[in-house]
Formats: C-alpha cells, sequence, structure tokens
C-alpha cells in the first residue's frame, strides 16, 4: 500500500488537537512582524528608549557659557569716606569659553547619543530575533505533528491488514498484536508532541506580549531550503551594520573628544570682572573692569598625567572596536557554515536519501503484506524512512536558525 495514501487522514488527525485548518508560512514578512510586535512591547525595548532620550537631554545640556557670578556688599565708616569711595559696591565676574571646549564637549556627548542608540537597536534586534526563533521551534513542532500523525495513521491501517492476513492459515498472528502495541505507543509519542507545541506557543506568547492562552494556526516552514548566504558578503557589512561594532566606534570617538577635552581643560581659565561702587545717597563712585586668569603651570603634571590617561583609553577604544570586529566576523563565519550544512542536509534528505528510504520501505511493505517480509523489516524501514522526513524538516529548522542569527550580527539596514 502507497504511504501517501494515508497523508489527508494524517493531517486531519493532526488538526484534531485543536490547531486551524490553514498553515501558516514562516517566510520573511510573517517574522518580521513578529520581530516588530515583540520588540515594541518587550520592556527591555523600553528601558532601551529611555536611556536613548536620556543620551538626548546629555547633549542638550551641554552649554557654551559657565553660569556668572553676581555679589553685592555693603561698606561702613564716616561719611566723607563712604561719599568718596561709595558704601554699596556692585561686582559681575564671567568664566570666558576656553577655546574648543564647548565643541569637544558636544561631540562627546552627541558620540555617547550615538552608541546608546546602537544599544538600543541590539536590544530590539535581540528581542525580535528570540520571538522569530520561538515561531521557528513552534513551526518545527507542527510539521513533527504531523509526520507523527502520518506514522499514526499508518499503523492504523497496518494492523487492521494484518487482521486481515491472520485468517490465511500461513500467516504471523503475533503481527497484529505487534501493531496494536506499537500504535499505543506511537500515540503517546504524539500526545507528547501536542503538549509540546502547547508549551511553545505558550512561550511564543510570552515574548510578543500576548496573553498566554492565544492560539497559533498551524505554522508551516518552507519546503525547500532557504539560500545559502555568502560569508564575503556578509563579513564586509559588518563595520556598517554590526550595532556591537557601530557602538564601540561611536565610544571610540566620545574617547577621542574626551582627549580633547582634558587637553582644553588644561588651558588658562580667563574671567571677566565688572565692580562699581555708589554712595547710598545716590552719587556714583567708580567703576572697575578687569580680567582674571588661572595659572594651570602650578598642576602642568597633574594636567599631562590627564591627557596621557585619555589618549591610552582612546586607543583602548579603537582597538575594542577591532577585536569586536574580528569576534563578529568569526561568528558570522560559524553561522554561514551552519546555514550551508542545514542546506546540504535538508537538500540530501529531501532528495535521493528520502526517496531510496521511500521505495525500501514501499517495497518492503508490499512484501510483508504477501508474507515474504517480516513485521520487524517493515517497522524498521518506516521508522527509517519517518526518521528521514523528520531529520529533513529539522535541517530546514536549523538553517531558519542560522540565518536569524546572521540578522542578529549583519541586520539589514533600512
Amino acid at each position: 500500500m502507497k504511504l501517501t495514501a494515508f497523508l489527508l487522514n494524517a493531517l486531519l488527525l493532526a488538526n484534531s488537537g485543536g490547531l486551524a485548518q490553514t498553515p501558516q508560512l514562516i517566510d520573511k514578512a510573517f517574522l518580521a512582524s513578529l520581530r516588530t510586535e515583540a520588540s515594541r512591547k518587550h520592556p527591555a525595548t523600553s528601558a532601551a528608549n529611555l536611556r536613548l532620550a536620556a543620551a538626548g537631554g546629555d547633549v542638550r545640556s551641554v552649554h557654551l557659557w559657565d553660569d556668572p557670578m553676581v555679589g553685592l556688599a555693603f561698606e561702613a565708616g564716616d561719611q566723607e569716606t563712604r561719599e568718596s569711595d561709595g558704601d554699596i559696591h556692585a561686582g559681575f565676574e564671567q568664566d570666558l569659553p576656553k577655546p574648543g571646549l564647548f565643541a569637544a564637549k558636544l561631540t562627546k556627548a552627541e558620540a555617547l547619543k550615538r552608541a546608546e542608540n546602537e544599544k538600543s537597536r541590539s536590544t530590539s534586534l535581540e528581542i525580535g530575533a528570540e520571538a522569530a526563533r520561538a515561531a521557528i521551534e513552534l513551526a518545527l513542532a507542527d510539521e513533527s505533528i504531523q509526520l507523527q500523525a502520518t506514522q499514526v495513521q499508518w499503523l492504523i491501517t497496518m494492523a487492521a491488514n494484518a487482521r486481515q492476513m491472520a485468517i490465511n492459515p500461513n500467516a504471523n498472528a503475533i503481527d497484529a498484536l505487534r501493531l496494536e502495541s506499537e500504535l499505543a505507543r506511537e500515540k503517546q509519542i504524539l500526545q507528547a508532541a501536542r503538549l509540546t507545541r502547547e508549551s511553545l506557543a505558550q512561550t511564543l506568547n510570552l515574548r510578543l506580549g500576548r496573553p498566554l492562552e492565544s492560539q497559533w494556526p498551524i505554522l508551516q516552514l518552507s519546503n525547500a531550503p532557504l539560500p545559502v548566504p555568502i560569508a564575503g558578503a556578509e563579513i564586509a557589512r559588518i563595520p556598517r551594520a554590526n550595532p556591537k561594532v557601530r557602538s564601540l566606534r561611536e565610544l571610540a570617538a566620545a574617547a577621542h573628544a574626551d582627549t580633547r577635552i582634558t587637553d582644553r581643560n588644561s588651558l588658562p581659565q580667563i574671567s571677566l570682572a565688572v565692580e562699581s561702587a555708589q554712595y547710598s545717597g545716590g552719587k556714583f563712585s567708580n567703576a572697575i573692569v578687569g580680567f582674571k586668569m588661572s595659572l594651570p603651570a602650578f598642576n602642568r603634571t597633574s594636567y599631562n598625567a590627564q591627557i596621557a590617561a585619555s589618549q591610552l583609553r582612546e586607543q583602548a577604544a579603537a582597538k575594542d572596536t577591532d577585536a569586536a570586529n574580528i569576534e563578529i566576523t568569526t561568528a558570522v563565519l560559524a553561522v554561514v557554515a551552519q546555514a550551508k550544512n542545514a542546506h546540504a542536509q535538508a537538500q540530501a534528505y529531501s532528495g535521493e536519501v528520502y526517496e531510496r528510504a521511500y521505495q525500501a520501505t514501499h517495497a518492503v511493505e508490499g512484501s510483508w503484506i504477501n508474507l515474504k517480509s517480516t513485521l520487524t523489516d517493515l517497522l524498521t524501514s518506516n521508522r527509517e524512512l519517518l526518521s528521514i522526513r523528520l531529520a529533513q524538516r529539522r535541517f530546514v529548522a536549523l538553517q531558519y536558525v542560522a540565518i536569524e542569527d546572521l540578522n542578529l550580527l549583519v541586520p539589514p539596514i533600512h
């Protein structure tokens, strides 16, 4: 009997577990919608956005002018002195901006904001990838359930055949009992798979911020393996696409600006001072305009040490960026290799390997019906075929996951 004769009944048996009738294909658009939903609702995304908003506030807080100082004093003395020198003194003092200091502070704050933006993007990507992986795992569970249901339906048919064959005196009456036992075992496996499916659906709902009991349709992976990514092209995109590398590059820019800030702070601080005196009886006495200047030479050694330390941190930040680039490149190579291997295995298990196993199982089934093969041969052959079909779907799922991991390392730039 041909194995394809049981496919429709098997699908109906799988759907009887409460699954929807129309499968939902796991494609780019569907996964993109899940990523967007997950990142939009997750509290970690909200926290990252708040940190980004705070970084924006840091940029706006950078100011060119420091707060001015004002003073007011009253002098006591004899009237002649007070009329001559004034007895009400008012003062104003303003530090003048050090050349280049404001620009360096603004550059640093903007670089830190861009770094925070990349961290926020990385958080959203990771949350979206977790949801996508959960959906892929749920789709694999659905396909495993369908294949297991096919196995159960096949055993039901074989058990019926065994009962009919038992009428023949030359037949083995034990086969019917063995098939019934095998059928009971496979039904338990099918039930366990359905329970696992419920748990996976709840996990996906949790990732998406939905009620845990929200229902999902049958999810279906692509029948054929996905296109294989090209390692060289993906590696070339790392500097402009990977959030970690981009964030570290901005931190290196902030470290460079910090070195400039330290250098500018070592300049003399010049202040403008204005002071006036007036007699309380209404007579203006005098006014003084002057400048003050700090003498950084007294702490030159300290300033030089600060500049040297800032330069070392700047160099370290640049090396961190290079190290991250190597780390991400290594990960991309590994993920691309996983995707290629899964693609090759999925193709093999859906092509020649499957065809030979199918033909062998079909031949053994006919031979068993004609009392030329044992039930053990039949069950062994059928289990091997089921194993091949399950392995093919697992390899397709593994390629989905590998590409999802690749998208996390080298996200598409919109």
